[in-house]
């Protein structure tokens, strides 16, 4: 059976609960959006239950700890090709120990795949704390473009807000086509086309921006070019830090 979600994590965590409570075996769990339809396939699709996945969670921190779920949490947010699958295997096997110790177990195949996936998406949130740059716009609005490689927008969000949490601020993470919108106390995810979110931010995408965006942008170049020292450049050991991806929000690269 191959089971479809609309993306999100409460959506996967929703198929999760319904496989169990038919006790079917799913041949492949993807999001609408990727599902690619096969000859003589009938795909069943979940409608997200947010009372079932909060049982499922609950169920997966009572069998582990929060750093396993957590483990989960990121390994789903990586959106590698077959991730899902990967997540039922482990998840299968967790459920299914009666020891309660299977958590444990780092060795097993699908335990460590997924521990080694979450490493990859917590290095790249670590990495992006350090890499956005913000510009402000003629209505104060602080807003930042991203592309990363994995899904990782609300997982930046708590750091941001602890550092910016007196001004209003936009992520926007460009391959998605969604962003956070942080106003004290409020966070909101939002999804806007380019022409609907520039109405909303003041054309936040090609002007209106505030008149010493200039000015931020000319200091960050001063900062790099006054610690870049070129008898010490190190062009390889750069790329592995600062990999081309990230440099076109990068003024300081422009």
């Amino acid at each position: 059976m191959v089971y479809l979600y609309d993306g999100s994590f409460d959506g996967f965590l929703s198929v999760i609960f319904d496989i169990y409570v038919a006790k079917s075996q799913p041949v492949q769990i993807t999001s609408e959006r990727l599902w690619q339809p096969g000859f003589f396939e009938t795909p069943e699709r979940i409608i997200t239950n947010v009372a079932k996945s909060e049982r499922v969670w609950n169920g997966i921190i009572a069998r582990s700890n929060k750093n396993i779920s957590r483990m989960i949490y990121l390994a789903f947010a990586s959106e590698l090709p077959g991730i899902e699958m990967t997540l039922f295997n482990y998840l299968e096997k967790l459920f299914a120990d009666d020891t309660g110790a299977f958590y444990k177990n780092l060795l097993d195949e699908d335990s460590y795949k997924l521990y080694q996936t979450s490493r990859k998406v917590s290095f790249e949130i670590h990495r992006l704390t350090g890499f956005v740059r913000f510009q402000e716009t003629s209505d104060g609005l602080f807003f930042a473009a991203i592309e990363p490689d994995h899904n990782i927008l609300e997982l930046l969000a708590p750091h941001f807000i602890r550092r910016y949490g007196s001004q209003p601020w936009v992520i926007y993470d460009s391959r998605r086509d969604k962003g956070i919108l942080y106003k004290k106390p409020e966070i909101h995810e939002i999804i806007l086309s380019d022409k609907q979110f520039n109405a909303i931010t003041g054309d936040i995408l090609q002007q209106a921006k505030a008149e010493d965006e200039d000015l931020y942008r000319s200091l960050w170049k001063a900062y790099y070019k006054a610690i870049n020292i070129p008898e010490r450049k190190n062009t390889r050991l750069m790329l592995r830090l600062l990999p081309r991806r990230y440099w076109k929000y990068l003024p300081e690269k422009q």
